[in-house]
C-alpha cells in the first residue's frame, strides 16, 4: 500500500509516518518547502518531499506521482494563538490547502481514501458533555473555524463526488516531542529549571479547566483504525474519553522533578477564549475495536525525560511564552 502523509515531519504527521512504514506501508512524507525538515523527521525508506498545499500545481504533481491508496492530511496551520494573528493564512491553509487535495482525488484518483485531521476545537463549547459527532459544530476561534470548514468541505465531497473521506476530530494529543501543549510547555520548563539556581518558578496560565488528551502513539493507531474499519464520510473523535486536569497534570509533572519548583500564573499565558472542559464521546471510535494501551503517567514521564535529553538550546525556544 502507498501513503501520502501531508505535514509527515510534523508532530502528529511524524508518529503516523513511522506508524505506518513500520507496517509496511511504502509512504511518503511532505513538509513545508520553506522548512527544512528536522534530523531524523522520517524513519529510514521513507521518502520526505517538499509540499505547499495552497500551491494547486505542487499538489497536483505530487499527488500524481505518489499515486496514493491513502492520503493522511495533517498538513496546516495547528495552532489556536496564531490563528488570530494570521486568520486569512490559517483558512488559506487548512481549508483551501484541503480542497485542492479534494479536488485531485474527486477528478483524477476517486478511489484513495482521503482522512482529514479535524479538531475537537469544532465544537467550541458544546452543550454537551461528553461531546459525541452528532453535536453541533461552535468554533470559537479561527483556527476551529478553519477546521470545521475543511470539516464539512470533506463530508460535502463525500456526498456530492463519493470521495472516500475519513474526518477526524482530534482532541489533544501529546507526547515526546510535541511543541505548544500544556504538558510539554510544563516539561520544558521543569527540566530547564532543573538545570538552574534557586528562585525556580514554573509559569502557567489557566489551570482550572480539563482536558481530553491522550498520548500520540495511541491516537496514531486510532486513525489507522479508523480508516481500515470506519465508514466513509463519517466523523469520528480521536479521544481517550478520560477529562485530565490541567492543575493534576501539572502536579504529577512537578512529582517527577528533581528540584522544588514554584509555580506563578502569567497573564501573557492565558488565552483569549477558554473552555472549561473539553471531553469526547468516543463510543464510535471503540466500536471499532480500538482502546488506549499507554498509561497517562507514563506519557508525562516520557515527555519530561525527552525534555531532560534536550540540549540548552532547544529547551531555551521551547519555552516562549507559548499559553497553556
Amino acid at each position: 500500500m502507498r501513503a501520502l502523509v501531508t505535514g509527515g515531519t510534523g508532530f502528529l504527521g511524524s508518529y503516523m509516518t513511522s506508524h505506518l512504514a513500520g507496517e509496511g506501508v511504502e509512504v511518503t512524507a511532505t513538509h513545508l518547502p520553506r522548512l527544512a525538515p528536522p534530523p531524523g523527521a522520517a524513519p529510514r525508506g521513507v521518502r520526505i518531499q517538499p509540499l505547499d498545499v495552497t500551491d494547486r500545481a505542487q499538489v497536483t504533481r505530487l499527488v500524481a506521482e505518489v499515486r496514493p491508496d491513502v492520503i493522511y492530511h495533517f498538513a496546516g496551520q495547528a495552532f489556536v494563538i496564531p490563528s488570530w494573528e494570521d486568520p486569512a493564512g490559517t483558512f488559506a491553509t487548512n481549508l483551501t490547502g484541503t480542497l485542492y487535495l479534494l479536488e485531485e482525488l474527486r477528478h483524477h484518483f476517486p478511489r484513495t481514501r482521503f482522512a482529514f485531521a479535524g479538531s475537537g476545537t469544532e465544537y467550541g463549547d458544546p452543550p454537551h458533555i461528553p461531546t459525541s459527532e452528532e453535536s453541533p459544530l461552535r468554533p470559537t476561534s479561527p483556527y476551529a473555524s478553519s477546521k470545521a470548514g475543511a470539516d464539512l468541505l470533506c463530508y460535502q465531497y463525500f456526498r456530492s463526488f463519493g470521495v472516500s473521506v475519513f474526518r477526524y476530530r482530534i482532541y489533544g494529543t501529546t507526547g515526546p516531542g510535541k511543541r505548544g501543549d500544556s504538558t510539554n510547555d510544563f516539561a520544558s520548563q521543569i527540566a530547564q529549571l532543573e538545570r538552574q539556581p534557586e528562585p525556580r518558578v514554573l509559569r502557567v496560565g489557566n489551570l482550572d479547566k480539563q482536558r481530553d488528551i491522550q498520548d500520540v502513539r495511541d491516537a496514531v493507531r486510532a486513525m489507522v483504525a479508523v480508516v481500515e474499519k470506519g465508514t466513509p464520510g463519517e466523523a469520528y473523535n480521536i479521544a481517550s474519553g478520560v477529562p485530565r486536569n490541567v492543575r493534576k497534570n501539572l502536579e504529577t509533572l512537578l512529582s517527577f522533578a528533581k528540584v522544588p519548583i514554584q509555580v506563578e500564573t502569567a497573564q501573557e499565558r492565558m488565552r483569549l477564549v477558554d473552555e472549561p472542559i473539553h471531553l469526547a464521546d468516543v463510543s464510535k471510535l471503540r466500536a471499532l475495536g480500538w482502546s488506549p494501551t499507554i498509561p497517562f503517567e507514563q506519557t508525562l514521564r516520557d515527555i519530561l525525560e525527552s525534555w531532560r535529553a534536550a540540549g540548552p538550546t532547544t529547551l531555551a525556544s521551547a519555552i516562549d511564552g507559548a499559553p497553556t
